[in-house]
């Protein structure tokens, strides 16, 4: 699969392709690579994304969000959302993490990618948390991570069961601005291109920006 630009990200929404894909991969494959389950009530793969669970169904290329009384809830996605989805489904390896932080200069290709449009988005993140640490600490754990000890205030979050993401905060003050960094487990590459790994970013800046997004 080539790198995609920036723009074609951004056009994207339930990519053909990988819709294609997907529905011709046997489930079972695709259930131990990325740690989807059945869901007997209905046709499709059970997903963890986020805090939350999505049901996929190849069939009818429906993206539905499952609440905890198994009522299932057909929400608009944003196109970011469906493409890494779809991208994890068909792409990811039964790899599990290692554990270990690495930022996106480490990643192979990354020190010359993820620069002018593909810096990673954390922009407003900054402008909007970088003076109040617990309120980007309440973010994360809004999307269901747990607090580690990096910066002023970080936490770990699972995206997919086979990647997680770190968020770091330093606080601004008078002399320095704020300053937010994402790390990633070492294995990400086994899963993911850079430009997905964008992706992934651009969404969950997107989440723990908008209280209300999903």
């Amino acid at each position: 699969m080539l790198l995609m630009s920036q723009e074609k990200i951004q056009k994207a929404s339930g990519e053909p392709f990988y819709w294609d894909q997907l529905s011709q991969l046997h489930p079972d494959d695709v259930r131990h690579r990325t740690g989807a389950i059945d869901f007997p009530p209905r046709e499709g793969l059970l997903l963890p994304v986020y805090h939350l669970k999505y049901l996929i169904i190849p069939k009818t290329r429906k993206i539905l969000r499952v609440e905890w009384n198994d009522q299932v809830v057909e929400e608009e996605l944003h196109p970011f959302f469906t493409l890494m989805v779809l991208v994890y489904l068909t792409g990811a390896k039964a790899i599990n993490p290692e554990q270990k932080w690495v930022s996106e200069k480490d990643l192979k290709g990354g020190f010359n990618f993820f620069q002018g449009p593909h810096s990673l988005q954390v922009k407003k993140l900054e402008d909007l948390y970088g003076k109040d640490p617990e309120a980007f600490l309440k973010a994360g754990r809004r999307l269901g991570g747990q607090e580690i000890s990096y910066g002023n205030k970080a936490f770990a979050l699972n995206v997919f069961p086979r990647i997680p993401l770190a968020y770091l905060l330093w606080e601004g003050n008078e002399e320095f601005p704020p300053k937010i960094r994402v790390l990633f487990d070492s294995t990400i590459q086994s899963h993911l291109l850079l430009d997905m790994i964008w992706c992934m970013v651009a969404e969950t800046s997107r989440r723990l920006a908008e209280p209300n997004a999903l």
